[in-house]
């Protein structure tokens, strides 16, 4: 695998949600800031659509744990109602993630995989010797998107939000 590729599968227990309950969240780009906002720093639409809807565009900036910001756009590439949530991605990384859902218990098994590729020059070019720091940088993620899909859902099921 080459130093600027990278792939991560993870998995995530969401209790008390339904696959159909998750998969409205994660299907919606526009609300990750409201449940990643961690990351997830600024979501801007790109396409008109109401609804999640294969080729649905939106722009992101991010950020995780290291001090540097990444641009990218989403696509939804594939979109199962309550069970599949596909998203192509471009720009400072190009790649592809993908989570499948199945009920589990009182709650959702969420299965995720990210491959990507990072294109941005400065980036690309530090791979070979900041891969692991890249990796860690995801893995410092991670938990805080489960926590906060997680968060939200309860505050949804409140009322809150």
């Amino acid at each position: 695998m080459a130093s600027n590729a990278f792939r991560f599968d993870e998995v995530w227990e969401i209790p008390e949600a339904s696959p159909q309950q998750v998969w409205d969240v994660l299907a919606d780009a526009t609300l990750l800031p409201l449940w990643w906002g961690d990351v997830y720093k600024d979501v801007e639409k790109l396409t008109s659509h109401d609804k999640p809807s294969v080729g649905a565009k939106v722009r992101a900036r991010a950020r995780g744990f290291l001090p540097y910001e990444l641009n990218f756009i989403l696509e939804a590439v594939e979109l199962e109602p309550g069970k599949v949530v596909a998203v192509k991605t471009s720009g400072d990384f190009d790649g592809h993630w993908r989570a499948v859902l199945a009920p589990s218990g009182h709650g959702t098994h969420v299965a995720l995989t990210w491959q990507v590729i990072v294109e941005r020059p400065i980036l690309r070019l530090l791979s070979p010797l900041l891969r692991p720091a890249f990796a860690w940088n995801h893995r410092w993620t991670t938990p805080r998107g489960e926590a906060g899909l997680r968060r939200y859902l309860a505050e949804r099921k409140a009322g809150q939000v």
